[in-house]
């Protein structure tokens, strides 16, 4: 074959590529819009009324709408970046002329729902940037699992902050991927504007773009590298640093920049909550990183379950029985002191009916003292079968990730499943994604199961706790 026609076969095999992908990927998209616009209209119907969270969240936002900026509620915690993001998507909205009402409680959820569209499509970038060996159909699949996942995708039809945090978490990741990072930094410094603890998030990222820096650069922690390895590796770099490495600290001037910032914040603002301080206490709230490892082992299952088979776990135990055994008792025990010290009972957590924790620690926890400490076979498995689904990731971007969710959750005495949706995201998006057809197939029936039960539950089987007063589960 000649040059030129080798040339024209290429261009015509990339183009062939390029239109599978767009149509994987519209298509996938096209289910999900459709889904989650379904959704958001039933729950339009059938709850008129701001609920829960939406009783401080939508009227703050009429407020801005009416251009009262002064006014501020003192129970709101977050910053107001929601009700910013808002008005731009009602201004639109008016614009284009597709709400009679953009600031009433539904055009508010559907501004709201408009960002996880925006969503979808930066799970997409982040699925194609981390996972290239996928096919397109594959990636676009992995996209749609990522994009049902029962947390996020239940909140999206509300008017809360979740949707827009999340956003620009992931947005600020898939920046720092693509080597944009003073980009990066302007939507790590929006995701504040949502979510004070997205500092934390910013701080993996930029972590994350200085281990990659590192690894292409000097060689150091790769994956395989142990972690002690890793660490000597680094610190032998540390030691002759030198003005040659300036590319670094450029690379990290933005990340660096945003956690400044937010020092100057909590400074100023004397903490890191707004408003209701006194019910927003930090306390050590050890046991957070067992339950996210449990959540995170069984929202993940069909692909954590591949990488920690209990047969192969076993057969792996028996190869090194005495070192396995000390392992299993030195972590049992620290589960068990940790369980013990530092179980924190949120007044929230025994008081709100309405959320699915407070029947899973009802009756389960609070069922009999031992409770909490006969789940700890169950959180050992749980760390074991992350920690492989993980394994393939340098050992310090695994320490790292580590560190972060503790400061997100272990300071937070309050059991809450959606203080998990961030570091879930960070770890699904780097374990193996659809490893088979079957795999990628059951996650995705996983996740629907959840949602049509979960979002049924919530619509459908409300109750009441005085008459006229209906209240509906949620997570």
């Amino acid at each position: 074959m000649s040059a030129p026609s080798r040339r024209h076969g290429g261009h015509a095999t990339r183009s062939t590529g390029r239109h599978a992908a767009l149509a994987a990927a519209g298509a996938a998209f096209a289910a999900y819009a459709a889904a989650s616009y379904a959704v958001m209209r039933r729950v339009d119907a059938m709850v008129h009324e701001p609920y829960m969270d939406e009783m401080f969240h939508i009227p703050q936002a009429q407020r801005y709408c009416r251009g009262e900026f002064g006014a501020w509620d003192p129970k709101l915690t977050t910053p107001p970046g929601l009700y910013l993001a808002s008005l731009a998507l009602v201004a639109g909205a008016r614009a284009l002329g597709l709400s009679r009402a953009p600031c009433s409680v539904g055009g508010l959820r559907a501004a709201n729902w408009a960002l996880s569209l925006a969503l979808f499509w930066t799970l997409y970038g982040l699925v194609r940037r981390l996972h290239r060996d996928l096919s397109a159909w594959a990636t676009a699949a992995a996209t749609l699992a990522l994009a049902l996942f029962p947390l996020s995708f239940f909140f999206h039809h509300l008017f809360y902050t979740d949707t827009a945090s999340l956003l620009l978490v992931l947005l600020t990741y898939l920046l720092s991927l693509h080597r944009r990072h003073a980009l990066a930094g302007l939507a790590g410094a929006a995701s504040l504007w949502m979510r004070q603890t997205n500092v934390v998030w910013v701080a993996l990222i930029g972590a994350s773009a200085a281990l990659h820096w590192l690894q292409s650069r000097h060689g150091i922690a790769r994956p395989g590298d142990s972690l002690a390895c890793s660490l000597a590796q680094l610190g032998r770099w540390a030691v002759r640093l030198s003005g040659a490495d300036v590319p670094l600290f450029r690379l990290l001037a933005p990340y660096v920049l945003v956690a400044a910032l937010f020092a100057v914040f909590v400074v100023v603002n004397g903490g890191i909550v707004l408003g209701d301080k006194a019910h927003h206490q930090a306390g050590v709230h050890v046991p957070q990183l067992l339950y996210f490892c449990a959540y995170l082992a069984a929202m993940a299952a069909p692909a954590v379950l591949p990488a920690a088979d209990p047969r192969a776990l076993a057969r792996a135990a028996a190869r090194s029985p005495v070192r396995s055994a000390a392992l299993i008792l030195a972590l049992s025990a620290a589960m068990a002191v940790g369980i013990a010290r530092y179980t924190v009972e949120h007044p929230f957590l025994l008081s709100d009916n309405r959320h699915y924790t407070f029947y899973i620690w009802k009756d389960i926890f609070r069922r009999h003292w031992a409770a909490r400490y006969l789940a700890i076979p169950a959180y050992l498995y749980a760390v074991v079968a992350v920690q492989r689904s993980l394994g393939h990731m340098p050992a310090l971007w695994q320490i790292a990730l580590l560190l972060c969710t503790a400061a997100v959750l272990i300071p937070s005495p309050l059991l809450e499943f959606r203080y998990f949706t961030a570091p879930y995201y960070f770890a699904r998006l780097h374990m193996p994604l659809a490893p088979s057809w079957r795999y990628a197939t059951l996650e995705l029936l996983w996740f629907a199961t959840i949602n049509a039960a979960t979002i049924w539950m919530f619509l459908y089987r409300p109750f009441e706790t005085e008459p006229g007063c209906l209240q509906r589960f949620m997570w």
